[in-house]
């Protein structure tokens, strides 16, 4: 049985209350978790804060050979990471392989490489000739990571790899349901070189750790991905301290069909983009709009496609269909699917998963809404499940507004043979990523985040990596500059 204990200063630390962890595959016992408490969380924030005093003098080379060490490692690791991810999360054997921990190495690859970053810049000073200036980017501090259960390898990837490049310390706060790939990628990094206390590692509920994190002074940098409510009370809790807040919440993403769309490459890109991880991702495409000329066409390619989806074991490299991450979330998307149904959605289509799955495990069949009104809750609340809702539209500019009729705005797919219709209807999408003829592809290089509801700041690419620094200006005084001589004269008069 795997065995997690927070990670502090460089060591294991089993002091806290014990828990046992069930895999959400089997609801066997994957390992036993030791969660903290405030004190525990406190802890972990002063070895960062007394960490961070040697490390932000770190070069920027230095601290991209530890991430390229650490890249040797997660690579010959790769298997490893891909069961713990699977067994913990109840995702496939087969996504966490080709998907996460490829991503996840791709993206540790991007920010141990990057010349995209530099630390500081020179400029001229248009007022005053002959002096010049320094623009630097420097580190926050001690910057806290909150991440979500659905992920964890990805997101502990990118909470942690940016703030580590631009020289700050960190204290994560993996779920407290899948802490497995967070723990290992931390020990790893240690292996790599990473100092004790740079980066801390604390797992427990969201009221007590996260809780804690939100509230002190001496992190000055939260990021945390989860849903909309929890976001805003995280931001209320950290209100008072004036850290920066970046925020990645929910969304409830169109997947847009065009009539003039290679239906069979949309239907598997509709099927890609709900189904993945259960639909269990913040930018599933759970709202099918499909024009109404090619509807029913589309609809019968995704029925024909989702038959053949193969039920089973995640653990099993030939399923298709994982599990429901935790039993608390089945709860919910029943609850939500049963709503949708009273309020007047049409069953279309569900997966059969019989007895083909194993009998303990969390799991709902994959499942397909028609006849979906854009005002029905199942259209407008996150499901955060395998359940795709499916709207009619007549013309661009009706799906537009019924895509933006929300009030999320994290991302959005649009599938047409025309490239510049496409871009045209993307440009009218409220959404801060949109596909075009694909989905669910993240690339490190890319800014991620999203408008309204779906959150504050970037994630990923240069806009991601700067969210973490402050910029300072150096200013260089210069005898050549004849303007200074006059503006210290308005107040200390030359008397030669």
């Amino acid at each position: 049985m795997e065995v997690f204990g927070n990670y502090i200063d460089g060591k294991i630390d089993e002091d806290g209350e014990e828990t046992t962890l069930l895999s959400p595959v089997d609801g066997s016992e994957f390992g036993k978790l030791y969660l903290a408490n405030e004190e525990k969380t406190k802890e972990a924030i002063d070895s960062s804060e007394a960490a961070f005093r040697k490390w932000s003098k770190t070069t920027l080379k230095e601290r991209q050979d530890i991430l390229s060490r650490l890249l040797n490692i997660v690579e010959g690791k790769a298997e490893r990471y891909a069961w713990l991810e699977s067994a913990n999360t109840g995702r496939t054997l087969r996504q966490s392989t080709f998907m996460d921990v490829t991503i996840a190495i791709e993206h540790i690859r991007y920010f141990a490489t990057t010349k995209e970053f530099v630390e500081s810049r020179e400029i001229e000073h248009p007022e005053y000739p002959g002096t010049k200036g320094i623009i630097q980017h420097r580190p926050m501090g001690v910057v806290a990571g909150v991440a979500p259960w659905n992920v964890p390898l990805l997101m502990a990837v990118w909470k942690i790899m940016p703030a580590l490049l631009t020289g700050n310390t960190v204290v994560l706060k993996p779920s407290h349901y899948t802490p497995a790939t967070a723990f290992e990628l931390a020990k790893d990094l240690s292996s790599a070189g990473l100092p004790p206390g740079v980066l801390n590692v604390v797992t427990g509920e969201g009221s007590v750790v996260g809780t804690t994190l939100s509230k002190s002074e001496k992190i000055r940098l939260l990021s945390f991905t989860g849903s909309t409510a929890t976001g805003k009370r995280v931001t209320r809790d950290a209100g008072g301290t004036l850290k920066k807040i970046l925020t990645e919440l929910g969304g409830k993403s169109p997947n847009i069909v065009l009539e003039d769309a290679d239906l069979d490459k949309a239907a598997k890109g509709v099927l890609f983009g709900i189904f993945l991880h259960s639909g269990q991702l913040c930018e599933s495409g759970s709202r099918l709009l499909v024009q109404d000329t090619v509807k029913d066409k589309l609809l019968s390619r995704i029925k024909t496609y989702m038959e053949r989806m193969k039920p089973g074991n995640p653990l099993d490299m030939e399923t298709d269909i994982g599990a429901i991450t935790t039993k608390d979330q089945r709860g919910k998307i029943e609850a939500l699917y049963n709503k949708g149904l009273q309020e007047g959605a049409k069953l279309y289509f569900s997966q059969s998963l019989g007895s083909s799955v194993p009998e303990k495990g969390f799991y709902f069949p994959p499942t397909v809404l028609s006849e979906v009104s854009n005002s029905m809750e199942i259209a407008q609340e996150e499901i955060f499940g395998p359940v795709l809702t499916v709207t009619e539209f007549h013309s661009e500019d009706e799906a537009a507004d019924i895509s933006n009729n929300s009030k999320y705005g994290l991302a959005a797919g649009i599938w047409s043979q025309n490239s510049r219709r496409a871009t045209v209807l993307a440009n009218l999408i409220d959404s801060g990523t949109v596909w075009i003829n694909d989905y669910h592809m993240i690339s490190a290089a890319a800014p991620r985040g999203g408008f309204k509801d779906s959150g504050i700041g970037r994630e990923l690419g240069l806009d991601g990596i700067m969210e973490y620094t402050q910029t300072r200006h150096i200013f260089y005084g210069s005898d050549e500059n004849a303007l200074g001589e006059i503006a210290r004269g308005l107040v200390v008069a030359n008397q030669d």
